[in-house]
This record gives C-alpha cells, structure tokens and sequence, in this order.
C-alpha cells in the first residue's frame, strides 16, 4: 500500500474558516436566472448544446413575456434566439422530449400553440416556431403527461386522455413521426381508472423494443395492473413482468431504467406487492421488488422527478424534507443501496410558498438543474429555476489548521490516518454530525463531499480540514 503524508492543523472553532469549495448538492452561482419565472416550473429539459428548456404555467421571465415555455443559455440567461410564442389557449406545458435531431416535442394542456391546432401536443423546430410537418390531427382529447421518443423515431404519448385523433386511446398512443398514429400500436382498452386520474407519467424503454409504463391505473386493457406494466413492442401486456398487486395507495411518478435493467420508481405509493415501500423502490426485470435496495423509511412526501447518474446514483426531487429520517429538502441523491448519499448536501433545499421540486435533468458535467416553485434554494435567491452542482466528491489532498499532527490518506483515499487513537465527530459547516468515530486512527472520509469540515476530539480539541 502506498501512504501518502498530508498536514493536519488544529484551530479554534471560533476562528473565521476559509471558503468552501463547490458541495454537491450546493446551488452553482455561475448559473443565474435572473427574476425567473413569475409561475411554476413543471420541467427542465437540457439540450446537447447545453441550453435548457423551462416550461410550465408561467407567462413571463425575468420580466419579459414568455408563454409557458423558455430557454435558457447556459449561464442562466434567456435565449433570445428561442421564439416560442404559445398564444392565449395554452393553460400549461407538462412535459418536453428533444429529438435527435433538434426538433422539441411538448405536451400539456392547450388547444393550440401560438395559433396553430395541436390539441395537447405540438412540436416545434430548434428557434420554437412550430414544426408544420408535423400533425396530430385532432390530437388528445385531454392532458398529455409524458412523451418519449424510441430508437426508430416513433413517438410514445401517455396522458389522462381517451381518444387521440378520434381513435379511442385511454392513456397510451404511439405516434409516427409525422404525428399520424401508428396502426401497429394496438393498446386495446388501455388503461383502466383508479380513481379519478388515469394517467401515465413515465417510460422506460429496453433495447428489445419492449416498453414500461407507469402511473396512475389498475388494469391494462382490462388485466390487473397497478400503477406499472411492461408492453411488448406491439402494445400488447408482457405477461412477463408481473408486479402482483404494484404500486399501491398512491401513484408512481417518474421512473428511471437503469442498466441492469432494473428499474427504479418514486411517487406517492406506500406499498409495493405487499411490502411497505413509501415512495421509492427498485423493481426487478421481472417486476418483483428488489429486496436489495433498502430504503428504510425513504422520504416524508411524495417523489415527482428522478435523475440517474453515470454511477448509479440516483437523484430525486419532490415535496419532502427528510430521507430516512435524515435532513433532505425536496432534493436527495441516493446511493445504488438505496441509502442516502451523504455527500449530497442539499442545505435548507427549496424555500416560499408551497415550495417543492417538480422536474430535474442532468447536464454532462454532472451539474443538476431543478425547476419547482420556489423563491430560493439553499439560501440562495432563485425563482423557480436553479442549477446545483454535481460531483461525488474528491479525495483529501491538503489539510489546514494550526498545531501540527501527521495524517495519511491510504492509496484508495478511503481514510484519514492519524498519528494517536481518538475519539469524536466530525461535523459539516452547517453543524451536522457526518462521521463518529471511537479509539481509532483511521477515519473513514470517503463519503464526505467537497468542502471544509470540523473534527472534534472527546478531549474538546477542534481540528478543520478541507476535502478539495
């Protein structure tokens, strides 16, 4: 094993600390917004240029007229360059799919888009006039909740709708990429009520062509289904994917697949086939609950977004204040166990008027954007859109105080070594305990974020050290 010497420098607790260096989880300055929306943000959608998409029921943006949907540069500011005029018969825009090549997909609830009549789905060309090559005819006959665009370009619809085009539809369409319906698609009877919303929220899509749905319903076409279900290609029920009785007293909101093909779903539920699982758990290919992922008493409200990193961690966002009983307002990163990642440093999280996240996407840096209703974030002023910063946190490479002890990071950078056995905590610049430690050495860093942090001893000695 290779040993690597770092300084260790004890100072006072009440001398003045250096700045902290960028957390996970902390709101990114350099992304500003300026006023923001004057209403509620229902989605965030990254392009590949790194512009963002914002939509939802607003009608201005930093003060200027901005119908239910804008874009934002990278650094916050508005795109002039976007002309997406909606028009007065646009109440709200649910959600927005970029397709490959450019062209953006929205559904919602409206009549027609800046004059032109798509009920309830448009598209639009990169500048937001709208796409004329593409038509739905007569469209949905009520709100379309999610859009998901497959590999061969068809288009998946799901909503809180029973016809589209005239064609009986509960719930689920496909779509051509013209907008014509696919008569290849054949969801029968679709979806059956629960309640009074029967909706789709989410897709999953396989690389076999199979397709997950999930929201709120008990049946498809006419077979029990709650909440979830696996479609073959066709629209047909894969009876392979059998969740028993599924998601239950509440509604499954988003969803991600991740690359194991399990899946991962957060929404209003409280069980899973019979097993107590409040709003987050991993179902198997099979659709069986994955015992694996253990989240305790997961989140004190409802789950409405989910975002998957590269490292399989995932990230949520919602109206919740706590995770497993530990700090987490309205956003929470989540480890590939199911526990709460404690790197992540969500703070005071969202704050005003019912304040809560709705919609989240990740950038290519790892950075997270997260739109809601909300007048700040973390103590930063931001309305309705803020971007955080990403990361998974760094190793330790330099340790600052003022008396000297020796400390080493082993080759994994797993630990900090010190010189003599102690016994203490160590707290996060907000005052949270994150590590507690008892006659040892070697202190486990390793989950820490980027940032300063103060370890005291039981003999009421104050060290600080920073994790770059």
């Amino acid at each position: 094993m290779m040993i690597r010497p770092f300084l260790y420098l004890a100072i006072s607790l009440l001398l003045p600390t250096s700045v902290l260096l960028a957390q996970p989880g902390s709101v990114d300055p350099t992304f500003d917004p300026g006023e923001g929306p004057n209403a509620r943000v229902f989605v965030t959608t990254v392009q590949p240029d790194g512009k963002v998409l914002i939509a939802g029921d607003f009608t201005e943006v930093s003060g200027q007229a901005h119908r239910r949907i804008a874009r934002l540069n990278a650094d916050g500011s508005l795109d002039a360059s976007f002309n997406a005029n909606a028009g007065p018969d646009v109440f709200a825009v649910f959600c927005i799919t970029v397709q490959p090549d450019g062209k953006i997909l929205l559904g919602g609830q409206f009549e027609a888009f800046n004059g032109t009549e798509h009920s309830m789905i448009t598209r639009l060309n990169a500048n937001g006039t709208v796409d004329n090559s593409f038509d739905p005819g007569a469209g949905a006959d009520w709100i379309v909740s999610t859009i998901a665009v497959q590999p061969d370009g068809k288009i998946l619809v799901g909503g809180n709708f029973t016809s589209f085009d005239g064609t009986a539809r509960t719930g689920i369409t496909r779509l051509n990429s013209n907008g014509a319906q696919d008569p290849s698609f054949d969801p029968g009877t679709g979806l059956g009520s629960i309640g009074i919303v029967t909706d789709i929220y989410a897709f999953a899509l396989e690389s076999d062509g199979r397709i997950t749905i999930a929201g709120s319903f008990n049946s498809y076409n006419g077979t029990d289904r709650n909440s979830i279900a696996r479609l073959n290609s066709n629209g047909e029920l894969d009876t392979s994917f059998d969740p028993g009785s599924g998601a239950e007293f509440g509604s499954i909101n988003c969803m991600v697949r991740q690359v194991d093909g399990k899946l991962v779903i957060g929404g209003s539920f409280t069980d899973y086939n019979g097993t107590d699982q409040p709003f987050l758990a991993r179902v198997t290919n099979s659709g069986a609950l994955d015992p694996t992922f253990n989240v305790g008493a997961s989140t004190s409200g409802s789950i409405l977004a989910m975002a998957l990193q590269p490292d399989g961690r995932i990230l949520l966002g919602g109206f919740f204040y706590d995770y497993n009983e530990l700090l987490a307002r309205d956003v929470a990163r989540v480890n590939t166990d199911g526990s709460l990642d404690l790197n992540w440093s969500t703070g005071t999280g969202s704050f005003g008027i019912d304040a809560g996240v709705y919609d989240m996407a990740l950038q290519a840096d790892g950075s997270l954007i997260v739109g809601g209703q909300f007048s700040a974030y973390n103590g930063s002023t931001r309305n309705k859109v803020a971007r955080l910063n990403g990361g998974t946190g760094t190793p330790v490479s330099e340790i600052q105080g003022a008396s000297r002890l020796h400390v080493w990071s082993d080759d994994e950078n797993q630990l900090l070594r010190v010189s003599e056995p102690v016994s203490g905590q160590v707290f996060d610049m907000e005052g949270r305990v994150v590590v507690t430690f008892n006659r040892t050495n070697a202190i486990a860093v390793d989950h820490l974020c980027a940032g300063a942090f103060l370890l005291r001893t039981e003999s009421g000695t104050v060290h600080r050290f920073v994790r770059p």
